[in-house]
C-alpha cells in the first residue's frame, strides 16, 4: 500500500510538470485543469490494467501512446499539427526517461540485494516493482523540467505542418524501437551474460545486463532523436533567415527601381513641361492627355492613390496593385501609417507584403466570373496600429487554412512588436485584423 502512494505522489509531481509543459509552449487548455489530471490518471490506470489483465505490452504501449493523443487534441487548444507533435514529445520524452529509470533503479536494487542476502535473492520482489516504477518517473521530470528551461519556443512555434509531421513521425519510430525491447525484455528475452559462477549466478547477471542494455538503449534513442529534433530547427530557423533576407532584398531592388524611375522623371521634367506647354499652346488636348498618361506609366504614378506614410508602404502597394490588375482582381486599399507608429518599415512591408502574397494567390484560384477581390485598410486605434485585409477565398472554413511560410512571417513580426491578429473564414471571404502596439507597454486586449 506504502508502494501505491509513492507511486501516485510521483506520477502527480509528473503531472505537474507536464500541465506547465503544455501552459509554456501551447495556447492553454480547452479543459479545466482537474478535469485534465482526471483524464491522465484514467490513461494510466487503463494502460495498468491491460498490463495486469495479461494484455500484451506492445498493445498496452500503444494504446497508452493514442489516449495520450487523443487527450492532447481535445484538451488543448492549438493547430492540430503541433498538437500532435508536443504529445509525440512527451510520449518521447516519457517513454525513453521512464525506461531508463526502471532499468537503472532495478540495476541498483538487484546490486543491493545481491550483497544484503549473499546471492540468494536474484529476483526483484513486486513491492519493489511498485516503487521502481515511482522513482522511474524523477528522470522523466527532470527531463521535462529541463525543456521547460531550455525556452524551446523556437522548436514549438514557427514551423510548417509538414515540418511538425516529419518530426513526430521520427520521434514515434524512436519511441517503437525502445518499446519493442521492452516487449522482448517482457517476454523473457534478456542478455545472456555466460557468468554462471554460482546457482543462480547466471540469471542475475542476465538481468542486470539486460538492464544496461536498455539503460544504453535509451539514452541513445534520446540523443539521436533530440539531435534530430535540434538540427530541424536549425535547418528551418536558417531557411526561414535566407527568406527573410531575401524578401529584403526584394523589397529594397523594388524601392530602389521606383526611386530611380521617379529620379528620371524629375530629371526630365524641364523637357517635359517644354512639351506640355507646347501642346497646351496648340490646344493639341488629346496628344496632351495621351503625354501625361505616359509621364503617369513610366513615373509609377497613379492619381487614384493617396500616400500611406511610408515610402517603402506606398511603392509594395503600387507593386501589388499592379499584379492583381494583371490577373483581373479588383483592389482597393485605404492605408494610413501614423508617425506614431514604431513598426520598422521592413516589418511592415512584411506584413502588407505577405498578407497580400497570401490574398493575390487566394484570388487566382478562383474563376473570374467570380469577381475576386482584395480590399485593404490601415489606420490608428488608440495607440495601436490595425491592419485589416479582406479577399475572395475558395475556402469553407479556417480547417482548410494552410499556413505556408507566409502566414509564419506574419506571425513572426506580430511577434515581435507583442500584437495579436485574428484570421476568419466565412461566405467565400477571408478576412484578417492585425493590431500592433505602438509601444511594450500598451495593452492590446483592452484596445480590442
Amino acid at each position: 500500500m506504502g508502494g501505491f502512494f509513492v507511486f501516485l505522489l510521483c506520477y502527480m509531481w509528473y503531472i505537474l510538470s507536464l500541465y506547465r509543459f503544455c501552459e509554456q509552449y501551447l495556447n492553454g487548455f480547452k479543459i479545466d485543469k482537474k478535469i485534465f489530471v482526471l483524464l491522465l490518471l484514467v490513461i494510466e490506470a487503463a494502460a495498468g490494467l491491460n498490463g495486469s489483465v495479461g494484455f500484451p505490452y506492445i498493445l498496452s504501449a500503444i494504446l497508452h501512446h493514442l489516449l495520450f493523443t487523443g487527450l492532447f487534441l481535445t484538451a488543448v487548444s492549438d493547430t492540430v499539427m503541433k498538437k500532435i507533435f508536443a504529445a509525440f514529445v512527451l510520449i518521447a520524452v516519457r517513454t525513453l526517461a521512464w525506461n531508463f529509470g526502471c532499468s537503472f533503479f532495478s540495476c541498483l536494487v538487484l546490486i543491493l540485494q545481491k550483497q544484503i542476502t549473499g546471492g540468494q535473492m536474484i529476483s526483484i520482489e513486486p513491492r519493489l516493482d511498485v516503487v521502481i516504477g515511482a522513482a522511474a518517473y524523477i528522470p522523466v521530470i527532470l527531463a521535462q523540467n529541463l525543456l521547460l528551461r531550455k525556452k524551446m519556443d523556437s522548436v514549438f512555434d514557427s514551423k510548417i505542418n509538414s515540418w511538425y509531421l516529419m518530426t513526430s513521425v521520427l520521434l514515434i519510430c524512436m519511441v517503437a524501437v525502445v518499446d519493442i525491447a521492452n516487449w522482448g525484455a517482457a517476454n523473457g528475452i534478456m542478455v545472456v551474460s555466460h557468468m554462471a559462477s554460482a546457482a543462480g549466478g547466471s540469471l542475475y547477471y542476465d538481468q542486470i545486463f539486460s538492464h544496461i542494455e536498455i539503460c544504453i538503449l535509451s539514452v541513445l534513442t534520446a540523443c539521436i532523436a533530440g539531435g534530430f529534433v535540434f538540427f530541424m530547427n536549425k535547418v528551418s530557423i536558417e531557411q526561414r533567415q535566407k527568406e527573410w533576407y531575401h524578401s529584403q532584398i526584394h523589397f529594397y531592388k523594388m524601392l530602389n527601381e521606383q526611386y530611380s524611375q521617379m529620379e528620371r522623371l524629375r530629371h526630365d521634367m524641364k523637357n517635359h513641361v517644354l512639351s506640355l506647354y507646347g501642346l497646351w499652346k496648340g490646344g493639341e488636348w488629346d496628344k496632351m492627355g495621351n503625354y501625361l498618361e505616359t509621364m503617369t506609366e513610366r513615373g509609377n504614378i497613379d492619381t487614384g492613390d493617396e500616400a500611406t506614410g511610408s515610402k517603402a508602404v506606398d511603392a509594395l502597394l503600387y507593386e501589388k496593385k499592379q499584379q492583381a490588375k494583371q490577373k483581373n482582381i479588383s483592389f482597393a486599399s485605404d492605408v494610413i501609417i501614423p508617425k506614431e507608429c514604431t513598426v520598422n518599415e521592413f516589418d511592415l512591408c512584411v506584413l502588407f507584403g505577405n498578407i497580400l502574397d497570401n490574398a493575390l494567390k487566394e484570388c487566382s484560384r478562383m474563376d473570374e466570373c467570380h469577381s475576386p477581390f482584395i480590399n485593404m485598410t490601415s489606420y490608428q486605434v488608440k495607440k495601436c496600429l490595425l491592419i485589416s485585409a479582406s479577399n475572395s477565398t475558395v475556402m469553407k472554413n479556417q480547417k482548410e487554412m494552410k499556413k505556408g511560410t507566409g502566414y509564419l512571417n506574419i506571425e513572426d513580426a506580430i511577434r515581435k512588436y507583442h500584437g495579436t491578429f485574428q484570421t476568419k473564414v466565412k461566405d467565400g471571404r477571408f478576412e484578417i485584423d492585425v493590431l500592433l502596439p505602438f509601444s511594450d507597454g500598451c495593452d492590446t486586449k483592452q484596445t480590442i
